[in-house]
């Protein structure tokens, strides 16, 4: 989900970038950079993407060609905010941010481990920026929007707490709550999924947008593979369940059982009778009598439980000796299957009548 990709052109992937399907992209560049991908912005905006940008100076001076294209772009409904800061102008660590989990950066982050976190530091940082800095606005009596949230990535059914502040407009309407606010307000929100909040503010000669994005990350679910000993091939075949709603299985008596998992969250997994578990590991026994597994993982933001359930039927003839000649090989393999599967049928035909 969360990416990162460090180059040295950067302006050559964010135009790139901004030709893709986004919903928001959030700039911290220079005025320079910014003549350079004016052309990408135009192109991205009759898209539909949303655009924030930080422009970074030394200077409160602008040139009347960048006043042109500030302007231009305000009146697309942009969101520009003026920085002067000299120690960020030398360092040009410039970035672009998409929907909240692609960073394109044009200098290496060493100081992090994952692209996770440094995603949510740079989201940070850049809306920190942006509540310090002067938004450009190029003529008086324009509408002024103030409009964000507390958090910008979540995990699904949390909440959100939506603030607007809105100046010289008689009409606020934010999109997909599909309602009037007043001009000053406060909502909270559970939501699901990634959501896009626009904002829409107009007065007499004038209408001006600005959009909130809240990536609502996925909980991934945890799974085991269940495995048997195939007694003639001497090898492990993965079994499946033959129930699409519970992790039911058949296995034979006296067989070599294989439960293994890779868990690539961050929480704790246990067992109720193996107690704590690795999170990438296996379980390998021989099963005499029917048996249940109750594996719960615990994260953070969320605990899934998954019961696994193995019954047992017998069959002896399975684990005769077995012979060495490739086609009686061949012939106890296929009789195996056969065998297997019509077993198991049969076994939970009787059971769920």
């Amino acid at each position: 989900m969360f990416r990162y990709y460090y180059t040295n052109d950067l302006i050559s992937e964010l135009e790139k970038e901004l030709l893709r399907d986004h919903s928001i992209v959030q700039l911290m560049i220079d005025e320079y950079d910014l003549f350079l991908v004016s052309k990408s912005l135009f192109e991205a905006i009759e898209e539909g993407i949303s655009i924030e940008i930080v422009v970074i100076s030394t200077s409160n001076k602008k040139s009347m060609k960048l006043v042109n294209l500030c302007k231009r772009l305000i009146d697309l409904n942009v969101q520009i905010y003026w920085r002067i800061d000299k120690n960020l102008f030398v360092k040009e660590d410039y970035f672009g941010i998409f929907d909240k989990e692609y960073l394109i950066s044009k200098r290496e982050q060493p100081n992090f481990d994952d692209a996770e976190g440094l995603i949510r530091f740079k989201n940070d940082f850049f809306n920190g920026l942006a509540l310090d800095s002067r938004k450009l606005s190029m003529f008086d009596g324009d509408i002024q929007i103030q409009f964000e949230s507390n958090r910008s990535i979540i995990y699904p059914k949390e909440e959100i707490e939506l603030s607007w502040e809105v100046l010289n407009a008689h009409e606020v309407q934010i999109e997909p709550l599909d309602k009037k606010f007043e001009s000053k307000g406060v909502q909270n929100i559970l939501i699901d999924e990634d959501t896009k909040f626009t904002l829409t503010a107009k007065n007499k000669g004038n209408i001006q947008k600005k959009t909130v994005f809240v990536r609502v990350l996925k909980i991934k679910e945890i799974h085991f593979d269940i495995e048997v000993l195939d007694p003639v091939i001497n090898e492990y075949i993965t079994i499946n369940s033959s129930s699409i709603e519970d992790e039911r299985y058949a296995v034979y008596l006296g067989q070599k059982v294989k439960i293994s998992w890779n868990i690539k969250m961050i929480g704790k997994l246990i067992e109720s009778k193996l107690g704590n578990l690795p999170l990438s590991g296996f379980h390998e026994f021989e099963i005499f009598k029917d048996t249940e597994f109750n594996f719960i993982f615990k994260s953070l933001k969320s605990t899934q439980r998954k019961n696994i359930s193995l019954h047992c039927f017998k069959d002896s003839s399975l684990f005769r000796e077995i012979e060495t000649e490739d086609i009686i090989k061949k012939t106890k393999k296929k009789s195996f299957t056969e065998n297997f599967l019509y077993l198991v049928k049969d076994f939970f035909s009787r059971v769920f009548e």
